[in-house]
């Protein structure tokens, strides 16, 4: 978990989905919460013509080092959950509720995600493709707006 800790520059570009050809981008902050049990991910994006903010918690799960259980909290009221886990390449694969993810690193400072959403027949197909840029270490800067409604 060491190698997500930063802040990340994120653009990402649907290529699947009703919303296929759009782009978005935004930052994304990891950071260990004091004592180190528990990962925060912030999320402050523009996605959709809005602003999406959201916290992330990573517990890892009882006697793994390479799982771990996430709660998002998105500003809108959402709480969504996913499990995640190191492969024996070093990747990290991320299923949530209708999504998956795999998180592959390059390098010390490029991060790339495909992720795939799954089809009413079952079937998967990609979804999105997102790259991180560090840009830093990392640095939670609360620029809340009052009204997350747009």
């Amino acid at each position: 978990m060491d190698r997500l800790v930063g802040t990340w520059r994120s653009t990402g570009r649907f290529v699947g989905g009703d919303n296929a050809g759009d782009e978005w981008s935004g930052y994304d902050i990891y950071e260990w919460f004091p004592g180190r049990h528990h990962m925060v991910h912030r999320v402050d994006v523009e996605i959709f013509g809005g602003r999406k903010e959201a916290i992330e918690i990573f517990t890892p799960r009882a006697g793994s080092s390479t799982e771990f259980d996430q709660t998002s909290f998105d500003a809108d009221g959402t709480v969504e959950k996913a499990v995640g886990r190191f492969d024996s390449e070093g990747r990290y694969r991320n299923d949530g509720e209708g999504v998956r993810a795999l998180l592959t690193f390059h390098g010390p400072d490029e991060m790339r995600a495909r992720w795939e959403m799954r089809q009413p027949d079952g079937s998967w197909i990609d979804w999105m493709l997102v790259i991180f840029a560090r840009t830093g270490p990392p640095r939670i800067e609360v620029r809340s707006k009052g009204d997350h409604s747009s």
